[in-house]
């Protein structure tokens, strides 16, 4: 074997292992009371005010058998987090991997797939640097806002899609097909069942994929169309029994009110362009950067330098292009009446645009030295990197980059992402508990007041009992007072939980 091909082996094993490792050392965005706290209490609690719809529950009962197989405890709930984030987290890297080898190898055919690993690799770091979002006080990537959520189904969409892909393009044993279609079903199905949005984004693709490949399409389709018609039906009916999101489309379509319809996308996607789409917090530098690499790409090639093909490429083009439906008004307003107003800018996340720029990277290295192109390759990917970065950090009006960057950074230090209250912090409400009388009564029950970030502690962790409406209800001491004085106190004795000595203030969503 080549000695620079076998080093070239090692080191891409050596940036898979660090990539990793820096996975199982990140941590969760963990500040009460953002979303992940719904998901973390409705594991145990169904009720408890999370308001999470019935069906999208299966996500939480999985991870209720899991916790409950291997023996983490309801007090243990910041451990579960942890566990969570880093389950989901470690997916979301194998699906993207999986997607982006699976269509950089349909691409790059006549290169060596250690190469397509590389710029799976690449195109994998890419995706976790490269959507993000602001909420309140933070900004944050994608992992950090929905690894502890049912949104892990985006990267298994991806997953989907790079199963189907593999099936469409390349040749399989039967029983392969089958391991993959039987996977594609059951991952389908929980999609449908507790975030649909997902599956919307996968049918696009279809769509294009199949567009792109019509001579292909029908020659399957007529060999197996009794299968086409069985899944299409049982994907209908599957998603009108389960599909949360009302498409209000469909309502205008069949009632014939298509001006109604124009003016309601341009006003959702006036809305939408004005703000809502949270345009300042998705689009960033590296966006731009990928958008002149792919440009040049696109100008250098020539079938007889690399061959490539060209279906596979318009397919990566055309599902990029997603990160735009938010930014224009009709695209971003039709798109609102297919999911909500409130979720269109995570059209941004659906976007293939991080194969983009290895894709292109490897295209344009290509036309140096073939017996250098990896190193080459790999130290212009790093180079772009440094000085997108550094070019968002200094010079940048907007440094939207670097910000996602800072998350990321972030999730290394506990500190920085922790609950609000740190392990010692907690283990001293614990210690105050002993202040306070088990009961008056010899019936009497303790009733809890606390500020929200202790009360979520007391109930959740202690597992007292605590006035408690929800993460995001803010209950005074006076409401709290005037509940308790319709109680019989020989049954329920109310207690104020006083914060102790030199806790940090704290505001909710901060």
């Amino acid at each position: 074997m080549n000695p620079q091909y076998s080093l070239a082996k090692v080191f891409f094993y050596f940036l898979l292992a660090v990539a990793i490792a820096i996975v199982f050392l990140s941590h969760p965005f963990m500040r009460y009371p953002y979303d992940m706290w719904a998901h973390l209490i409705a594991i145990d609690n169904n009720y408890d005010y999370t308001s999470i719809p019935e069906g999208r529950k299966v996500w939480h009962i999985i991870w209720r058998e899991i916790f409950e197989f291997i023996g983490l405890k309801r007090e243990d709930i910041l451990l579960r987090a942890e566990t969570i984030h880093k389950v989901q987290t470690l997916i979301s890297f194998g699906a993207i991997y999986l997607f982006s080898l699976v269509v950089i190898r349909n691409l790059y055919i006549s290169v060596p797939s250690l190469h397509h690993r590389y710029m799976a690799y690449w195109s994998t770091i890419i995706w976790f640097t490269l959507f993000a979002t602001f909420s309140t006080f933070y900004h944050h990537t994608w992992t950090l806002w929905y690894s502890i959520s049912y949104q892990v189904t985006l990267p298994l969409f991806f997953y989907i899609t790079a199963l189907t892909l593999i099936l469409f393009l390349e040749q399989n044993s039967l029983s392969k097909k089958v391991f993959y279609m039987l996977q594609i079903i059951i991952i389908s199905l929980f999609i449908l069942k507790v975030h649909s949005m997902e599956y919307f984004y996968y049918l696009l693709y279809m769509s294009i994929l199949l567009l792109l490949f019509a001579k292909d399409t029908w020659i399957i389709f007529k060999r197996y169309f009794y299968i086409f018609i069985l899944l299409i039906i049982a994907l209908i009916l599957f998603s009108k029994s389960n599909n949360g999101d009302e498409a209000r489309l469909l309502f205008y379509l069949y009632n014939f009110q298509f001006v109604e319809l124009y003016n309601l996308i341009i006003h959702e996607g006036t809305l939408l362009v004005n703000g809502i789409n949270r345009a300042e917090a998705s689009i960033n530098e590296m966006m731009f950067v990928i958008l002149v690499t792919t440009s040049l790409m696109s100008i250098s090639l020539h079938k007889q330098h690399l061959p490539i093909s060209l279906k596979i490429f318009l397919f990566i083009i055309f599902t990029a292009l997603f990160v735009t439906i938010p930014l224009f008004i009709f695209s971003s307003g039709l798109a609102s009446l297919f999911t909500k107003i409130s979720v269109v800018n995570r059209i941004y996340y659906s976007s293939s645009l991080f194969v983009l720029f290895p894709i292109s990277i490897y295209y344009l290295s290509s036309y140096f030295q073939r017996n250098k192109q990896l190193l080459i390759f790999n130290i212009s990917i790093i180079t772009l990197l440094l000085a997108t970065i550094l070019y968002s950090k200094h010079y940048s009006t907007t440094p939207t980059y670097y910000a996602n960057i800072q998350s990321l950074k972030q999730s290394l230090f506990e500190e920085k992402v922790r609950f609000n209250l740190s392990k010692q912090q907690i283990e001293i409400i614990q210690q105050e508990l002993k202040k306070y009388p088990e009961e008056s009564y010899p019936s009497a029950e303790i009733l809890f007041w606390a500020r929200g970030d202790i009360a979520v502690v007391l109930k959740y962790i202690y597992h007292k009992n605590v006035f408690w409406r929800g993460r995001r209800a803010d209950i005074s001491k006076e409401k709290f007072n005037n509940y308790c004085a319709s109680l019989d106190p020989r049954e329920t004795l109310c207690q104020i939980f006083e914060t102790p000595d030199n806790f940090p203030p704290y505001i909710p969503y901060k």
